[in-house]
């Protein structure tokens, strides 16, 4: 009984990464689209430091393309909580903390590009960094 425990948690464990593998090689396509279209290029060197680039529009639409495009946002720039909620809890396993980081981040701001900023800055801080890492 022991021994087909252990492989059963050997093969969810073998899921659970390639899930991961999946979503970050996904978030890279969509990074590159987002750089591919001029209207949400953006230098690189401006997404190493967003809370000192929160003002600059091209960062902003170059955010909101990604946010828009993951689901974390909806065309028109609401927050999608449900989405987001599952994207932490891919790798955040505490539900108090997915619930937590939910209220904590994700919070409407004046613009759908501001929302995206500090929604990723904010994961960020908080540890959740597999959005934004290419």
């Amino acid at each position: 009984m022991k021994v087909v425990f252990v492989f059963l948690c050997a093969i969810v464990g073998i899921l659970a990464q390639n899930i991961l593998v999946v979503e970050e090689l996904k978030l890279q396509h969509i990074h590159d689209e987002c750089q591919a279209d001029p209207a949400t290029y953006v230098d690189h060197e401006l997404l190493h430091d967003l809370a000192a680039n929160i003002d600059n529009p091209q960062v902003g639409a170059h955010m909101l393309c990604e946010s828009t495009k993951v689901g974390l946002q909806t065309e028109n720039g609401d927050l999608d909580f449900e989405m987001i909620k599952s994207k932490i809890a891919l790798t955040v396993k505490d539900e108090e903390k997915v619930n937590f980081l939910v209220g904590e981040c994700a919070i409407q701001k004046k613009t759908p590009q501001k929302t995206a900023i500090n929604l990723f800055m904010c994961l960020d801080k908080n540890g959740v960094t597999y959005f934004h890492e290419f």
